[in-house]
Protein backbone atom coordinates (compact mmCIF):
# COMPACT_ATOMS: atom_id res chain seq x y z
CA UNK A 1 0.00 0.00 0.00
CA UNK A 2 1.43 3.32 -1.02
CA UNK A 3 1.09 6.28 1.01
CA UNK A 4 -0.75 9.39 0.16
CA UNK A 5 1.60 11.18 1.34
CA UNK A 6 4.19 9.63 -1.12
CA UNK A 7 1.88 9.84 -3.94
CA UNK A 8 1.04 13.45 -3.55
CA UNK A 9 5.16 14.12 -3.15
CA UNK A 10 5.70 12.44 -6.58
CA UNK A 11 2.86 14.30 -8.07
CA UNK A 12 4.14 17.77 -6.65
CA UNK A 13 7.70 16.79 -8.14
CA UNK A 14 7.04 16.19 -11.21
CA UNK A 15 6.18 19.28 -12.93
CA UNK A 16 2.83 18.47 -15.94
CA UNK A 17 4.00 20.46 -18.06
CA UNK A 18 7.37 19.18 -18.12
CA UNK A 19 6.44 15.75 -18.57
CA UNK A 20 3.58 16.30 -20.97
CA UNK A 21 6.47 18.28 -22.87
CA UNK A 22 8.35 15.23 -23.99
CA UNK A 23 5.91 14.08 -26.34
CA UNK A 24 3.38 17.27 -26.46
CA UNK A 25 4.39 20.64 -28.10
CA UNK A 26 3.24 22.73 -25.95
CA UNK A 27 2.92 26.61 -26.28
CA UNK A 28 1.97 29.25 -23.74
CA UNK A 29 -1.72 30.66 -23.99
CA UNK A 30 -2.04 32.84 -21.08
CA UNK A 31 -1.63 31.32 -17.74
CA UNK A 32 -2.36 28.15 -19.54
CA UNK A 33 -0.29 25.95 -22.54
CA UNK A 34 -2.02 24.71 -25.45
CA UNK A 35 -1.16 22.15 -28.22
CA UNK A 36 -2.27 19.42 -30.79
CA UNK A 37 -4.31 16.40 -28.26
CA UNK A 38 -2.70 13.78 -28.28
CA UNK A 39 -5.56 11.29 -27.54
CA UNK A 40 -7.44 12.03 -30.95
CA UNK A 41 -6.63 13.56 -34.28
CA UNK A 42 -7.04 17.46 -34.56
CA UNK A 43 -5.34 20.09 -37.11
CA UNK A 44 -6.52 23.04 -34.83
CA UNK A 45 -4.97 23.17 -30.76
CA UNK A 46 -7.57 22.13 -27.96
CA UNK A 47 -5.49 20.60 -25.58
CA UNK A 48 -4.88 22.71 -22.17
CA UNK A 49 -2.76 22.00 -19.92
CA UNK A 50 -2.57 24.30 -16.44
CA UNK A 51 0.63 24.46 -14.56
CA UNK A 52 -0.65 26.06 -11.74
CA UNK A 53 -3.72 23.15 -11.14
CA UNK A 54 -1.53 20.71 -12.25
CA UNK A 55 -3.85 19.26 -14.89
CA UNK A 56 -4.56 18.77 -18.72
CA UNK A 57 -8.02 18.99 -20.48
CA UNK A 58 -9.25 18.54 -23.97
CA UNK A 59 -12.01 20.88 -24.85
CA UNK A 60 -12.30 18.99 -27.86
CA UNK A 61 -12.61 15.25 -27.00
CA UNK A 62 -12.52 15.38 -23.27
CA UNK A 63 -10.21 14.02 -22.18
CA UNK A 64 -8.50 15.19 -19.04
CA UNK A 65 -6.68 13.88 -16.10
CA UNK A 66 -3.38 14.24 -14.11
CA UNK A 67 0.35 13.47 -14.44
CA UNK A 68 -0.14 10.08 -13.51
CA UNK A 69 -2.98 9.10 -15.61
CA UNK A 70 -1.55 11.06 -18.65
CA UNK A 71 1.31 8.36 -18.34
CA UNK A 72 -1.18 5.28 -18.05
CA UNK A 73 -3.02 6.88 -21.02
CA UNK A 74 -0.28 7.55 -23.11
CA UNK A 75 2.41 4.80 -22.70
CA UNK A 76 -0.27 1.93 -21.80
CA UNK A 77 1.01 1.57 -17.99
CA UNK A 78 -1.07 0.93 -14.84
CA UNK A 79 -1.16 3.55 -11.96
CA UNK A 80 1.80 1.83 -10.13
CA UNK A 81 3.90 1.43 -13.32
CA UNK A 82 3.42 5.11 -13.72
CA UNK A 83 4.24 6.27 -10.18
CA UNK A 84 7.07 3.88 -10.33
CA UNK A 85 8.55 5.75 -13.56
CA UNK A 86 7.73 9.29 -12.11
CA UNK A 87 8.94 8.08 -8.52
CA UNK A 88 12.65 7.52 -10.51
CA UNK A 89 12.63 10.88 -12.39
CA UNK A 90 12.62 12.36 -8.74
CA UNK A 91 14.11 10.12 -6.69
CA UNK A 92 11.22 8.92 -4.67
CA UNK A 93 11.39 4.90 -4.29
CA UNK A 94 7.78 3.27 -3.80
CA UNK A 95 8.58 -0.34 -3.32
CA UNK A 96 5.54 -1.77 -0.96
CA UNK A 97 7.80 -4.63 0.05
CA UNK A 98 10.94 -2.61 2.19
CA UNK A 99 13.50 -0.22 1.77
CA UNK A 100 16.00 -2.23 0.53
CA UNK A 101 14.21 -2.40 -3.04
CA UNK A 102 16.83 -2.64 -6.12
CA UNK A 103 16.15 0.82 -6.76
CA UNK A 104 16.92 1.90 -3.73
CA UNK A 105 20.28 0.05 -3.32
CA UNK A 106 21.14 1.51 -6.89
CA UNK A 107 20.49 5.26 -5.84
CA UNK A 108 22.14 4.62 -2.21
CA UNK A 109 25.57 3.13 -4.16
CA UNK A 110 26.10 6.65 -6.37
CA UNK A 111 25.04 8.82 -2.86
CA UNK A 112 28.18 7.00 -1.39
CA UNK A 113 30.29 7.11 -4.31
CA UNK A 114 29.91 10.78 -4.86
CA UNK A 115 30.76 10.92 -1.21
CA UNK A 116 34.00 9.24 -1.82
CA UNK A 117 34.55 11.76 -4.63
CA UNK A 118 34.01 15.07 -2.85
CA UNK A 119 36.44 13.67 -0.29
CA UNK A 120 38.94 12.90 -3.29
CA UNK A 121 38.38 16.54 -4.36
CA UNK A 122 38.65 17.89 -0.76
CA UNK A 123 42.09 15.93 -0.39
CA UNK A 124 42.99 17.57 -3.51
CA UNK A 125 42.99 20.81 -2.39
CA UNK A 126 44.77 20.76 0.86
CA UNK A 127 47.54 19.52 -1.20
CA UNK A 128 47.62 21.84 -3.83
CA UNK A 129 48.04 25.41 -3.16
CA UNK A 130 47.64 27.16 -6.14
CA UNK A 131 43.28 26.05 -5.72
CA UNK A 132 43.32 26.52 -2.29
CA UNK A 133 44.31 30.27 -2.99
CA UNK A 134 42.38 30.83 -5.47
CA UNK A 135 39.46 30.05 -2.75
CA UNK A 136 41.24 32.51 -0.03
CA UNK A 137 41.67 35.33 -2.79
CA UNK A 138 38.27 35.48 -3.04
CA UNK A 139 37.13 35.95 0.24
CA UNK A 140 35.88 32.51 1.27
CA UNK A 141 37.68 31.12 4.91
CA UNK A 142 38.56 27.66 5.61
CA UNK A 143 36.19 26.95 7.61
CA UNK A 144 33.08 28.40 5.02
CA UNK A 145 35.43 26.00 2.72
CA UNK A 146 35.34 23.04 4.69
CA UNK A 147 31.17 23.72 5.51
CA UNK A 148 30.50 24.33 1.62
CA UNK A 149 32.69 20.64 1.13
CA UNK A 150 35.17 22.37 -1.84
CA UNK A 151 37.72 20.87 -3.64
CA UNK A 152 39.79 20.33 -6.55
CA UNK A 153 39.84 18.19 -9.35
CA UNK A 154 43.85 16.86 -10.39
CA UNK A 155 45.36 18.18 -14.09
CA UNK A 156 45.03 14.38 -14.94
CA UNK A 157 42.69 12.50 -17.19
CA UNK A 158 42.13 9.13 -14.56
CA UNK A 159 43.15 10.13 -11.04
CA UNK A 160 39.60 9.91 -10.13
CA UNK A 161 38.81 7.12 -12.15
CA UNK A 162 42.09 4.88 -10.37
CA UNK A 163 41.11 6.07 -7.12
CA UNK A 164 37.27 4.69 -7.20
CA UNK A 165 38.17 1.93 -8.81
CA UNK A 166 40.68 1.12 -5.99
CA UNK A 167 37.97 1.80 -3.79
CA UNK A 168 36.11 -1.02 -5.50
CA UNK A 169 33.60 1.04 -8.20
CA UNK A 170 33.12 -0.17 -11.57
CA UNK A 171 33.96 2.47 -14.42
CA UNK A 172 29.81 1.39 -15.04
CA UNK A 173 29.53 2.83 -11.51
CA UNK A 174 31.51 5.96 -12.46
CA UNK A 175 29.92 6.48 -15.84
CA UNK A 176 25.97 6.80 -14.04
CA UNK A 177 27.06 9.30 -11.64
CA UNK A 178 28.43 11.20 -14.54
CA UNK A 179 32.00 11.29 -13.39
CA UNK A 180 33.88 9.90 -15.85
CA UNK A 181 33.35 10.15 -20.00
CA UNK A 182 32.95 7.43 -22.43
CA UNK A 183 35.13 8.65 -25.72
CA UNK A 184 34.09 6.94 -29.06
CA UNK A 185 37.20 4.33 -28.86
CA UNK A 186 35.77 2.98 -25.54
CA UNK A 187 38.30 4.78 -23.24
CA UNK A 188 36.93 6.47 -19.97
CA UNK A 189 38.30 9.47 -18.29
CA UNK A 190 37.82 11.80 -15.28
CA UNK A 191 35.14 14.30 -16.50
CA UNK A 192 36.85 17.04 -13.88
CA UNK A 193 40.08 18.04 -14.81
CA UNK A 194 41.96 21.28 -13.41
CA UNK A 195 39.25 22.57 -11.67
CA UNK A 196 38.04 23.74 -8.19
CA UNK A 197 35.03 21.76 -7.52
CA UNK A 198 31.43 22.30 -5.73
CA UNK A 199 29.28 19.45 -4.77
CA UNK A 200 25.88 19.87 -5.10
CA UNK A 201 24.04 18.68 -2.17
CA UNK A 202 19.99 18.20 -2.08
CA UNK A 203 17.94 20.28 0.59
CA UNK A 204 18.35 17.03 2.29
CA UNK A 205 22.23 17.74 2.36
CA UNK A 206 22.85 14.37 0.57
CA UNK A 207 25.67 15.02 -2.57
CA UNK A 208 24.11 14.10 -5.83
CA UNK A 209 26.75 15.28 -8.49
CA UNK A 210 29.26 18.21 -8.73
CA UNK A 211 30.37 21.87 -10.24
CA UNK A 212 33.82 22.56 -11.82
CA UNK A 213 35.32 26.17 -12.38
CA UNK A 214 38.31 26.65 -14.41
CA UNK A 215 41.06 29.12 -12.56
CA UNK A 216 41.92 31.00 -15.33
CA UNK A 217 40.19 31.83 -18.97
CA UNK A 218 39.97 28.23 -20.13
CA UNK A 219 36.50 27.45 -21.56
CA UNK A 220 34.08 26.07 -20.71
CA UNK A 221 33.92 28.43 -17.11
CA UNK A 222 31.66 26.06 -15.42
CA UNK A 223 31.46 22.56 -16.03
CA UNK A 224 28.22 20.62 -14.12
CA UNK A 225 27.60 16.92 -13.96
CA UNK A 226 25.09 15.52 -16.31
CA UNK A 227 21.69 14.85 -15.20
CA UNK A 228 21.39 11.44 -13.46
CA UNK A 229 19.22 9.28 -11.34
CA UNK A 230 20.16 11.65 -8.43
CA UNK A 231 21.01 15.17 -9.82
CA UNK A 232 18.34 16.71 -11.07
CA UNK A 233 19.26 20.53 -12.29
CA UNK A 234 14.93 21.14 -12.51
CA UNK A 235 14.36 19.97 -9.31
CA UNK A 236 17.46 21.17 -6.74
CA UNK A 237 18.85 24.18 -5.56
CA UNK A 238 22.31 24.51 -4.81
CA UNK A 239 22.66 25.61 -0.94
CA UNK A 240 19.51 24.87 0.06
CA UNK A 241 20.33 22.31 2.39
CA UNK A 242 22.72 24.79 4.11
CA UNK A 243 19.78 27.87 3.38
CA UNK A 244 17.21 25.74 5.51
CA UNK A 245 19.47 25.20 8.69
CA UNK A 246 20.38 28.40 8.57
CA UNK A 247 16.63 30.02 7.94
CA UNK A 248 16.13 33.12 10.28
CA UNK A 249 14.80 35.55 7.58
CA UNK A 250 11.17 35.10 6.07
CA UNK A 251 12.58 35.27 2.45
CA UNK A 252 14.70 33.48 0.10
CA UNK A 253 17.28 35.07 -2.46
CA UNK A 254 17.99 33.15 -5.86
CA UNK A 255 21.38 33.47 -7.69
CA UNK A 256 22.75 32.30 -10.57
CA UNK A 257 26.34 31.27 -9.76
CA UNK A 258 28.12 28.84 -6.78
CA UNK A 259 30.57 31.39 -5.71
CA UNK A 260 27.49 34.03 -5.46
CA UNK A 261 25.66 32.07 -3.34
CA UNK A 262 29.15 30.95 -1.22
CA UNK A 263 30.22 34.60 -1.32
CA UNK A 264 26.53 35.27 0.73
CA UNK A 265 26.79 33.27 3.01
CA UNK A 266 30.45 33.85 3.91
CA UNK A 267 29.66 37.52 4.43
CA UNK A 268 26.28 36.07 6.93
CA UNK A 269 23.63 36.16 4.45
CA UNK A 270 22.70 32.63 4.58
CA UNK A 271 19.49 32.27 3.09
CA UNK A 272 21.03 32.07 -0.38
CA UNK A 273 20.36 29.54 -3.00
CA UNK A 274 21.71 29.47 -6.87
CA UNK A 275 19.58 27.86 -9.78
CA UNK A 276 21.85 25.72 -10.87
CA UNK A 277 22.94 27.75 -14.26
CA UNK A 278 19.27 26.70 -15.45
CA UNK A 279 15.94 28.59 -16.42
CA UNK A 280 14.32 28.26 -12.42
CA UNK A 281 11.39 25.32 -13.10
CA UNK A 282 8.01 25.20 -10.88
CA UNK A 283 9.35 22.45 -9.31
CA UNK A 284 12.33 24.58 -7.83
CA UNK A 285 9.63 27.31 -7.26
CA UNK A 286 7.32 24.99 -5.09
CA UNK A 287 10.76 23.71 -3.10
CA UNK A 288 11.55 26.87 -1.79
CA UNK A 289 7.27 27.82 -1.17
CA UNK A 290 7.97 24.80 1.18
CA UNK A 291 9.98 27.16 3.20
CA UNK A 292 8.72 31.17 2.76
CA UNK A 293 6.74 33.17 1.05
CA UNK A 294 9.01 36.00 -0.59
CA UNK A 295 11.97 35.20 -2.53
CA UNK A 296 14.34 37.92 -3.94
CA UNK A 297 15.83 37.21 -7.29
CA UNK A 298 19.52 38.49 -7.98
CA UNK A 299 20.62 37.64 -10.76
CA UNK A 300 23.82 39.06 -12.64
CA UNK A 301 23.46 42.61 -13.93
CA UNK A 302 24.60 41.47 -17.45
CA UNK A 303 21.95 41.34 -20.30
CA UNK A 304 21.95 37.28 -20.01
CA UNK A 305 21.33 37.74 -16.13
CA UNK A 306 18.47 40.48 -16.79
CA UNK A 307 16.94 37.48 -19.29
CA UNK A 308 16.91 34.93 -16.53
CA UNK A 309 15.64 37.55 -14.43
CA UNK A 310 12.31 37.39 -16.25
CA UNK A 311 11.76 34.11 -17.55
CA UNK A 312 11.96 33.00 -13.71
CA UNK A 313 9.82 35.20 -12.78
CA UNK A 314 6.02 33.56 -13.91
CA UNK A 315 7.51 30.23 -12.54
CA UNK A 316 8.14 31.94 -9.11
CA UNK A 317 4.76 33.61 -9.27
CA UNK A 318 2.53 30.46 -10.04
CA UNK A 319 4.01 29.54 -7.55
CA UNK A 320 2.31 31.87 -4.56
CA UNK A 321 5.30 33.82 -4.19
CA UNK A 322 5.76 36.97 -2.96
CA UNK A 323 8.35 38.17 -5.94
CA UNK A 324 10.72 41.02 -5.51
CA UNK A 325 14.05 41.59 -7.84
CA UNK A 326 17.48 42.80 -6.77
CA UNK A 327 19.38 44.81 -9.43
CA UNK A 328 23.18 44.64 -9.08
CA UNK A 329 24.01 48.04 -10.31
CA UNK A 330 27.61 48.09 -12.21
CA UNK A 331 26.82 44.85 -14.50
CA UNK A 332 28.54 43.35 -11.54
CA UNK A 333 27.44 39.70 -9.98
CA UNK A 334 26.38 39.92 -6.60
CA UNK A 335 29.81 37.93 -5.35
CA UNK A 336 32.04 40.75 -6.88
CA UNK A 337 29.69 43.27 -5.52
CA UNK A 338 29.73 41.83 -1.91
CA UNK A 339 33.51 41.61 -1.80
CA UNK A 340 33.84 44.75 -3.11
CA UNK A 341 31.27 46.74 -1.10
CA UNK A 342 30.45 44.28 2.34
CA UNK A 343 27.16 43.31 3.84
CA UNK A 344 25.71 46.82 4.57
CA UNK A 345 25.84 47.69 0.76
CA UNK A 346 24.04 44.55 -0.41
CA UNK A 347 21.44 44.56 2.42
CA UNK A 348 20.62 48.12 1.48
CA UNK A 349 20.40 46.32 -2.46
CA UNK A 350 17.60 43.74 -0.84
CA UNK A 351 16.09 46.87 0.80
CA UNK A 352 15.54 48.70 -2.05
CA UNK A 353 14.24 45.39 -4.47
CA UNK A 354 11.13 45.72 -6.84
CA UNK A 355 7.99 44.02 -6.94
CA UNK A 356 7.81 41.83 -9.86
CA UNK A 357 5.25 44.51 -11.42
CA UNK A 358 7.42 47.36 -10.75
CA UNK A 359 10.75 45.09 -12.39
CA UNK A 360 8.57 44.55 -15.56
CA UNK A 361 7.63 48.27 -16.09
CA UNK A 362 11.36 49.84 -15.14
CA UNK A 363 12.48 47.11 -17.76
CA UNK A 364 9.80 48.54 -20.46
CA UNK A 365 10.97 51.79 -19.80
CA UNK A 366 14.44 51.85 -20.20
CA UNK A 367 15.58 53.98 -23.24
CA UNK A 368 11.77 55.08 -23.71
CA UNK A 369 12.19 59.03 -24.58
CA UNK A 370 9.00 60.36 -22.86
CA UNK A 371 9.44 63.57 -24.78
CA UNK A 372 8.42 61.47 -27.95
CA UNK A 373 4.72 60.84 -27.98
CA UNK A 374 5.24 57.88 -30.47
CA UNK A 375 7.71 56.23 -27.93
CA UNK A 376 5.04 57.70 -25.10
CA UNK A 377 2.45 55.44 -26.71
CA UNK A 378 4.36 52.29 -27.43
CA UNK A 379 5.66 52.50 -23.74
CA UNK A 380 1.96 52.48 -22.51
CA UNK A 381 0.87 50.19 -24.81
CA UNK A 382 3.60 47.47 -23.15
CA UNK A 383 2.75 48.74 -19.81
CA UNK A 384 -0.78 47.46 -20.59
CA UNK A 385 0.07 44.30 -21.37
CA UNK A 386 1.76 43.86 -18.09
CA UNK A 387 -1.15 44.99 -16.33
CA UNK A 388 -3.96 42.32 -17.65
CA UNK A 389 -3.32 39.60 -15.70
CA UNK A 390 -3.35 41.80 -12.30
CA UNK A 391 -6.44 41.97 -10.63
CA UNK A 392 -8.57 44.89 -10.66
CA UNK A 393 -7.08 46.95 -7.76
CA UNK A 394 -3.51 45.94 -8.69
CA UNK A 395 -4.05 47.17 -12.18
CA UNK A 396 -5.85 50.09 -10.40
CA UNK A 397 -3.04 51.46 -8.73
CA UNK A 398 -0.32 50.74 -11.43
CA UNK A 399 -2.82 52.73 -13.90
CA UNK A 400 -2.60 55.23 -11.58
CA UNK A 401 1.28 55.35 -11.17
CA UNK A 402 1.74 55.88 -15.06
CA UNK A 403 -0.66 57.90 -15.42
CA UNK A 404 1.00 60.45 -13.52
CA UNK A 405 4.07 59.30 -14.96
CA UNK A 406 3.42 60.23 -18.73
CA UNK A 407 0.66 62.95 -17.69
CA UNK A 408 -1.78 60.39 -20.01
CA UNK A 409 -5.08 60.65 -18.21
CA UNK A 410 -6.09 57.53 -16.37
CA UNK A 411 -9.30 56.68 -17.90
CA UNK A 412 -7.53 56.88 -21.07
CA UNK A 413 -5.50 53.87 -20.18
CA UNK A 414 -8.62 52.23 -18.23
CA UNK A 415 -10.00 52.34 -21.75
CA UNK A 416 -6.72 50.61 -23.71
CA UNK A 417 -7.05 48.38 -20.56
CA UNK A 418 -10.83 47.25 -21.20
CA UNK A 419 -10.04 47.24 -25.47
CA UNK A 420 -7.20 45.10 -24.55
CA UNK A 421 -8.89 42.73 -21.85
CA UNK A 422 -11.85 42.32 -24.32
CA UNK A 423 -9.51 41.40 -27.59
CA UNK A 424 -7.76 38.82 -25.35
CA UNK A 425 -11.34 37.07 -24.43
CA UNK A 426 -12.57 36.99 -27.73
CA UNK A 427 -9.45 35.13 -28.98
CA UNK A 428 -10.00 32.88 -26.00
CA UNK A 429 -13.27 32.30 -27.18
CA UNK A 430 -12.45 31.30 -30.52
CA UNK A 431 -9.71 29.42 -29.95
CA UNK A 432 -11.93 27.12 -28.07
CA UNK A 433 -14.30 27.45 -30.45
CA UNK A 434 -13.39 24.67 -32.91
CA UNK A 435 -15.54 22.30 -34.50
CA UNK A 436 -15.21 19.09 -32.13
CA UNK A 437 -15.87 21.34 -29.20
CA UNK A 438 -19.05 22.45 -30.50
CA UNK A 439 -20.41 19.24 -31.54
CA UNK A 440 -18.96 17.74 -27.88
CA UNK A 441 -20.93 20.95 -26.46
CA UNK A 442 -23.85 20.69 -28.09
CA UNK A 443 -24.27 16.58 -27.80
CA UNK A 444 -23.66 16.38 -24.30
CA UNK A 445 -26.93 14.30 -22.35
CA UNK A 446 -28.14 16.53 -19.56
CA UNK A 447 -27.80 13.70 -17.05
CA UNK A 448 -23.81 13.73 -17.67
CA UNK A 449 -24.60 17.70 -17.06
CA UNK A 450 -26.60 17.04 -14.04
CA UNK A 451 -24.55 14.20 -12.16
CA UNK A 452 -21.42 16.44 -13.14
CA UNK A 453 -23.10 19.67 -11.37
CA UNK A 454 -24.41 17.28 -8.47
CA UNK A 455 -21.76 15.91 -7.38
CA UNK A 456 -19.90 19.23 -7.66
CA UNK A 457 -22.10 20.95 -5.38
CA UNK A 458 -21.81 17.58 -2.86
CA UNK A 459 -18.13 18.34 -3.07
CA UNK A 460 -18.33 22.07 -2.17
CA UNK A 461 -21.54 22.75 -0.80
CA UNK A 462 -22.86 20.71 3.32
CA UNK A 463 -26.24 21.36 2.70
CA UNK A 464 -26.21 19.96 -0.83
CA UNK A 465 -24.19 16.92 0.49
CA UNK A 466 -26.62 16.13 3.45
CA UNK A 467 -29.55 16.80 1.26
CA UNK A 468 -28.05 14.28 -1.49
CA UNK A 469 -26.95 11.87 0.41
CA UNK A 470 -31.00 11.23 1.78
CA UNK A 471 -32.41 11.54 -2.03
CA UNK A 472 -30.41 9.74 -4.55
CA UNK A 473 -27.95 6.54 -4.18
CA UNK A 474 -25.01 4.77 -5.99
CA UNK A 475 -27.03 2.83 -7.90
CA UNK A 476 -28.65 6.05 -9.41
CA UNK A 477 -25.90 7.42 -11.18
CA UNK A 478 -25.63 6.63 -14.92
CA UNK A 479 -21.55 6.94 -15.16
CA UNK A 480 -19.68 4.29 -13.26
CA UNK A 481 -16.98 6.62 -12.72
CA UNK A 482 -19.89 9.09 -10.53
CA UNK A 483 -21.07 5.79 -8.72
CA UNK A 484 -17.26 5.63 -7.47
CA UNK A 485 -16.82 9.51 -6.73
CA UNK A 486 -20.24 9.63 -4.75
CA UNK A 487 -18.95 7.15 -2.60
CA UNK A 488 -15.40 8.68 -2.22
CA UNK A 489 -17.59 11.66 -1.59
CA UNK A 490 -19.30 10.43 1.33
CA UNK A 491 -16.61 8.73 2.60
CA UNK A 492 -14.78 12.23 3.43
CA UNK A 493 -18.54 14.09 4.45
CA UNK A 494 -16.59 15.13 7.77
CA UNK A 495 -13.92 16.79 6.16
CA UNK A 496 -14.02 20.24 4.34
CA UNK A 497 -14.26 20.74 0.80
CA UNK A 498 -10.41 21.47 0.18
CA UNK A 499 -9.50 18.54 2.51
CA UNK A 500 -11.84 16.30 0.58
CA UNK A 501 -10.74 17.42 -2.49
CA UNK A 502 -7.12 16.35 -2.24
CA UNK A 503 -7.56 13.26 -0.56
CA UNK A 504 -10.31 12.07 -2.87
CA UNK A 505 -7.67 12.21 -6.26
CA UNK A 506 -5.15 10.71 -4.59
CA UNK A 507 -7.56 7.62 -3.81
CA UNK A 508 -8.32 7.40 -8.05
CA UNK A 509 -6.57 4.85 -9.53
CA UNK A 510 -8.10 4.77 -13.22
CA UNK A 511 -7.71 7.57 -15.65
CA UNK A 512 -11.41 6.79 -16.32
CA UNK A 513 -12.29 7.94 -12.75
CA UNK A 514 -9.54 11.12 -12.27
CA UNK A 515 -10.83 12.10 -15.99
CA UNK A 516 -14.02 12.68 -14.61
CA UNK A 517 -13.19 14.34 -11.26
CA UNK A 518 -10.88 16.97 -13.19
CA UNK A 519 -14.45 17.46 -15.27
CA UNK A 520 -15.99 17.51 -12.54
CA UNK A 521 -13.74 19.91 -10.94
CA UNK A 522 -13.59 22.79 -13.61
CA UNK A 523 -17.24 22.05 -13.93
CA UNK A 524 -19.00 25.59 -13.52
CA UNK A 525 -22.09 25.22 -11.69
CA UNK A 526 -24.52 28.45 -11.65
CA UNK A 527 -27.31 28.70 -8.81
CA UNK A 528 -28.94 30.31 -6.31
CA UNK A 529 -27.31 29.59 -3.27
CA UNK A 530 -31.29 30.36 -0.96
CA UNK A 531 -32.47 27.44 -3.27
CA UNK A 532 -29.49 25.07 -3.16
CA UNK A 533 -32.34 21.91 -2.10
CA UNK A 534 -34.04 23.15 -4.82
CA UNK A 535 -31.44 23.09 -7.75
CA UNK A 536 -30.14 19.79 -6.29
CA UNK A 537 -33.41 18.07 -6.55
CA UNK A 538 -33.53 19.09 -10.42
CA UNK A 539 -30.46 17.36 -10.91
CA UNK A 540 -31.22 14.49 -9.28
CA UNK A 541 -34.55 14.65 -11.21
CA UNK A 542 -32.83 14.61 -14.31
CA UNK A 543 -30.60 11.58 -13.23
CA UNK A 544 -33.83 9.58 -12.58
CA UNK A 545 -35.56 10.61 -15.58
CA UNK A 546 -32.94 9.24 -17.87
CA UNK A 547 -32.94 5.87 -15.75
CA UNK A 548 -36.56 6.16 -16.24
CA UNK A 549 -36.20 6.60 -20.02
CA UNK A 550 -33.21 4.01 -20.13
CA UNK A 551 -35.41 1.17 -18.38
CA UNK A 552 -38.59 1.75 -21.19
CA UNK A 553 -36.24 1.22 -23.83
CA UNK A 554 -34.91 -2.33 -22.36
CA UNK A 555 -38.48 -3.28 -21.89
CA UNK A 556 -39.55 -2.34 -25.12
CA UNK A 557 -36.89 -4.25 -26.38
CA UNK A 558 -38.11 -7.32 -24.36
CA UNK A 559 -41.92 -6.89 -25.59
CA UNK A 560 -40.52 -7.03 -29.32
CA UNK A 561 -38.53 -9.69 -28.69
CA UNK A 562 -41.03 -11.98 -26.77
CA UNK A 563 -43.69 -11.00 -29.22
CA UNK A 564 -41.28 -12.26 -32.17
CA UNK A 565 -40.90 -15.54 -30.31
CA UNK A 566 -44.90 -16.34 -29.70
CA UNK A 567 -44.13 -15.35 -25.56
CA UNK A 568 -47.18 -13.35 -25.39
CA UNK A 569 -47.83 -13.81 -21.71
CA UNK A 570 -44.25 -13.09 -21.26
CA UNK A 571 -44.82 -9.70 -22.93
CA UNK A 572 -47.98 -9.20 -21.29
CA UNK A 573 -46.28 -8.53 -18.31
CA UNK A 574 -43.59 -6.62 -19.84
CA UNK A 575 -46.95 -4.15 -21.30
CA UNK A 576 -47.75 -3.83 -17.42
CA UNK A 577 -44.72 -2.83 -15.96
CA UNK A 578 -43.96 -0.31 -18.82
CA UNK A 579 -47.34 1.34 -17.80
CA UNK A 580 -46.46 1.90 -14.25
CA UNK A 581 -42.93 2.79 -15.53
CA UNK A 582 -44.71 5.43 -17.57
CA UNK A 583 -47.34 6.63 -14.67
CA UNK A 584 -44.30 7.00 -12.39
CA UNK A 585 -42.55 9.24 -14.83
CA UNK A 586 -45.61 11.46 -14.88
CA UNK A 587 -45.59 12.02 -11.62
CA UNK A 588 -42.34 13.77 -11.20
Amino acid sequence: MISDEVIQKIKDENDIVDIISETVKLKKAGRNYVGLCPFHHEKTPSFSVSQEKQIYKCFGCGEAGNVITFLMKTRKLTFLDSLKLLGDRVNISIDTQDDKSPARERYDKMYLLNVEAAKFFRSNLLENNTAMAYFLNRGITKKLIANFGLGYAPDSWNSLLKHLKGKGYTELDLLNAGLIIKSPKGTCYDRFRNRVTFPVFDYRGKVIGFGGRVMDDTKPKYLNSPETALFKKGINLYGMNFTIKNLTDDYIIIVEGYMDCIALHQYGITNAVASLGTALTINQAKLIKRYVDKVIIAYDADLAGQAATLRGLDILKQAGLDVRVLTVPEGKDPDEFIRNNGKDAFVNLLAKSLPLIDYRISKVREGVDMKNSDNLIHYVEKVIQILTDLDPVEQDVYIKKISEETNIKDQAIYDMLKTKMQSGERKAEDSNDSPALRQKLYMEPAYLKAERTLLKLMLEEPYALEHAEKHIFKEDFVVESHRLLYEKILEMKESDSESRKKAIELKLTDPDSVSEWVNILEYETVYDKDNTDSFVDDCIKEIKKYKLEESKKEIMLKIKRFEAEGRFQESMELAKEFIKIQKKGGMR
